[in-house]
């Protein structure tokens, strides 16, 4: 940061974006306090880790570039976290992405692979996942998925042992000043800081409007099956448009995922449940014969964009926020977060920031 050494930074949030913000920050020598309602479940446990936008062709460039790098950016943290002996084993899983597509999208999906550099080719889905009834599609073979819960987990114990400081409050309310200002938290404590980033996820939208920006944020709710099968079986993600199969490294395999717009709450429910089964068994009969071993939900911050909001808030010194990535909060997290720190620090951006300002 120009003109110091050290910032006193406070992040509202602990899901991927804060915690990578966090990471970010440290490796620049900064002091990072997060706050967190560790009541509320973040938007990364509502979602697979899917290193890609689903049908990245059908989005903006402006997404596209937050997601581009997914997979080298997440293969650096991985090694990060290994080199400081944490245990890292299955956390990305670089299984290959099927994805099923209609004849006349699938030359434009194949084109769009080719001017991203990916590798991409027509494939059955048979040929890929035996049994499976999909049909035709493109096979990626380079992009994956990340473990979303155990990263969480191993991130907050890399942050740990950096210095971070960690509470254990809700936000109730903020007060900005002429540079930062006071965070009030739900047991009275005042906490006040130079510098904040608001990455509460589906909580911001409250935030936000006390210190001014309204953008079109809405909670989305939704829920995810496991399936435990032989390792291997469902070798590679498989992703159709009514939904999608993860696997992960130990046989391990996430059904994903109903989406209620203007949903809050975090329980998981029958008809959801209902709905994942069903899928599960269109896309391998097989499921049909098997009792799921977990039954989870999530609420993401929606928005009617397909591209977050990231940066400064106008008008409001020493105040950012990222808010609205949807359902793509997993892959773009890596870069929104390199991009947060960069513009915190007055440092040259690697993206044009005027595509996701507020």
């Amino acid at each position: 940061m120009r003109g110091r050494n050290k910032a006193d930074i406070t992040i509202v949030g602990a899901g991927i974006l804060g915690l990578l913000g966090a990471l970010e920050l440290v490796q620049r020598g900064v002091s990072v306090t997060i706050v967190d309602d560790a009541a509320r479940r973040p938007a990364s446990w509502a979602g697979g880790g899917i290193l890609s936008p689903l049908y990245a062709w059908r989005y903006s460039e402006a997404m596209n570039q937050l997601a581009r790098e997914a997979v080298p950016r997440y293969q650096t943290i991985v090694a990060l976290l290994s080199a400081a002996g944490l245990p890292v084993d299955g956390l990305l899983y670089q299984s290959g992405m099927w994805v099923a597509t209609r004849p006349v999208e699938q030359e434009m999906a194949l084109q769009w692979a080719a001017s991203q550099s990916w590798e991409a080719r027509p494939c059955l889905a048979e040929r890929v996942m035996s049994g499976s009834p999909a049909g035709d599609g493109v096979f990626f073979p380079h992009l994956g998925s990340i473990r979303n819960p155990r990263l969480l987990r191993q991130l907050r114990a890399y942050l740990r042992r950096s210095g971070v400081t960690f509470v254990n409050a809700r936000v109730t309310a903020l007060h900005p000043e002429d540079r930062g200002g006071r965070l009030i938290l739900q047991d009275g404590q005042v906490l006040v800081a130079e510098t904040v980033l608001l990455c509460a996820g589906a909580w911001n939208d409250r935030l936000l409007a006390e210190l001014g920006p309204s953008p079109a944020l809405f909670p989305a709710k939704g829920e995810m099956l496991l399936y435990q099968l032989p390792a291997g079986r469902v070798p590679s993600i498989m992703l159709t448009e009514e939904g999608y199969l993860i696997p992960r490294s130990d046989g391990a395999v996430l059904v994903g995922s109903t989406l209620r717009r203007g949903d809050a709450s975090d329980y998981p429910s029958v008809n959801g449940r209902y709905r994942l089964e069903s899928l599960a068994s269109h896309l391998l009969p097989e499921l049909a014969l098997h009792k799921p071993a977990f039954h989870w939900s999530g609420v993401r911050p929606g928005c009617d964009r397909d591209h977050p909001w990231l940066g400064a808030i106008p008008g409001r010194k020493g105040w950012f926020a990222a808010a609205g990535c949807y359902r793509n909060g997993l892959v773009a997290a890596p870069a929104c977060a390199a991009l947060l720190a960069q513009l915190i620090c007055e440092e040259p951006t690697e993206l044009d920031s005027q595509l996701y300002a507020f």
